[in-house]
């Protein structure tokens, strides 16, 4: 399966992406990194392209960005599939209640992120 890893615009890092994409490909995903700080058109363009199972983005700082929660909001208004969004990263706390709006799923650790990969997989992902 292939999966699309980044951190969406204003979210500078990378190590938490590069984790995530590392992690992804020793459960036998194919893996797309694009890198840190790319805004909604171009997430959902690169996931649309290459027809992913799967979105992983990383959320590290700040707790409080308006421009952060519009983007987020973005991404799910232009996926035309219902395409399993999974978020982590130390910031993902932080933007809880958008992340349910747009049903997406926190993911706080490495396990958490092979199980869901797994059942994703396996299409028996729950959202819960």
């Amino acid at each position: 399966p292939k999966i699309i890893i980044t951190t969406p615009n204003g979210q500078i890092h990378e190590l938490g992406a590069l984790i995530a994409a590392a992690t992804a490909s020793s459960e036998g995903w194919n893996v797309t990194y694009l890198g840190p700080n790319l805004p909604a058109e171009e997430i959902v363009g690169a996931a649309e392209q290459i027809n992913c199972k799967a979105i992983a983005l990383s959320i590290v700082y700040p707790l409080d960005d308006w421009s952060l929660r519009k983007e987020l909001l973005r991404i799910k208004q232009l996926l035309i599939n219902n395409i399993p969004i999974l978020v982590g990263g130390k910031g993902a706390s932080g933007y809880v209640d958008v992340l349910e709006e747009i049903g997406a799923k926190v993911i706080l650790d490495i396990p958490k992120f092979r199980k869901s990969l797994i059942s994703i997989r396996e299409n028996k992902f729950n959202y819960s």
